[in-house]
């Protein structure tokens, strides 16, 4: 069984998601009070730490998947966006350095789309250039809950890295056709920013090269977007615009009831919403993929918080279940 551990796990979006797929986690890291009661309820024979400044290759086990959701505080377009250099968000350093102890064959990130954008695209990729030099393959992807059976819509960017070899792109895009022989294009699925693989060498010579992954592997009935960048990844490349990005703040689609951005957006978000009422706990709980009762024994004020900060459950299980899939799928 592939097994995970889960840094900034909040109530266990990703856990929960994954233990859905198949696998088996052995620890957690979460410093919230209030979250650490929810994760000892589910999760009660799951060793649990609570500073990720304190964890390491000294009292964790060895994984094959390290996932978490680094503060996105600070690189989110509603807040001040002081990026990789803020107090919250610059918590992405103890991810890597736990990344780099540990060494686990996977590594999944989750922000949001703001992450792109921050620091005008370097903070986005220092965090590239890291994984690639580390050995990592890496893929990202732009993914909205609203595809995976939740009716909001939450666009995250997720990035997926596998050491030593190309499998994040298999992890993170399906392929639906054969070179050049696209399927015809169907519904929408979910929207994409921008879609590589890197590895480190190869043609390039250097750590960091930027591989293109194949054009012919379709994103929703549609050609992928590809690029090849020098070995250095250069700084214009990273400046692409991303004005088209949200901040990701939960909004219902269709005809249900919008929400209340100050209690379901990220970091503090506030939508407002004239003439409606606000969503009750229970139905945020249902929009995240959580059963009704995952928190509800805590005051509603944390209960919108928590839900607010998780990441969407199915998708979560999704990105699970194809790890579980490119990985049984590699051992044949």
């Amino acid at each position: 069984m592939i097994t995970f551990g889960s840094l900034f796990t909040g109530i266990g979006g990703f856990d929960l998601g994954f233990e859905r797929a198949g696998m088996k986690c052995l620890w957690q890291c979460e410093i919230d009070p209030a979250c650490n009661k929810v994760l000892a309820k589910h999760w009660p024979d799951v060793r649990r730490y609570t500073d990720v400044r304190e964890i390491g290759k000294h009292n964790l086990e060895t994984v094959d998947v390290i996932c978490g959701g680094f503060p996105c505080q600070d690189v989110s377009i509603a807040g001040k966006r002081a990026g990789l250099a803020g107090e919250r968000s610059g918590l992405w350093s103890e991810f890597a350095r736990i990344i780099d102890e540990l060494n686990p064959g996977t590594v999944v990130i989750e922000n949001v789309p703001g992450l792109l954008s921050s620091n005008r695209g370097r903070d986005f990729a220092s965090v590239i250039r890291w994984l690639v030099e580390r050995g990592y393959g890496v893929a990202w992807r732009i993914l909205d809950a609203q595809y995976f059976g939740v009716a909001q819509r939450r666009r995250r960017v997720f990035i997926v890295a596998s050491f030593g070899n190309g499998r994040a792109a298999e992890i993170l895009f399906e392929c639906e056709g054969v070179r050049w022989d696209t399927s015809p294009r169907g519904e929408a699925g979910p929207a994409i920013a921008e879609t590589f693989t890197i590895r480190s060498g190869g043609e390039g010579g250097g750590q960091g090269y930027l591989r293109s992954v194949d054009r012919s592997m379709p994103i929703c009935g549609q050609p992928q977007y590809c690029a090849e960048v020098s070995p250095t990844l250069e700084e214009n490349y990273f400046q692409r615009r991303y004005s088209n990005q949200q901040s990701g703040e939960i909004r219902i689609q269709d005809n249900n009831v919008p929400t209340q951005g100050r209690h379901i957006g990220t970091g503090g978000n506030n939508v407002p919403m004239v003439g409606v009422r606000r969503l009750t706990p229970t139905e945020c709980a249902r929009l995240q993929g959580f059963s009704d009762d995952w928190n509800d024994w805590l005051a509603d004020s944390a209960r919108y918080r928590q839900y607010g900060n998780a990441v969407a459950v199915p998708v979560a299980e999704w990105i699970g279940r194809r790890i579980v899939e490119v990985t049984n799928g590699n051992k044949e």
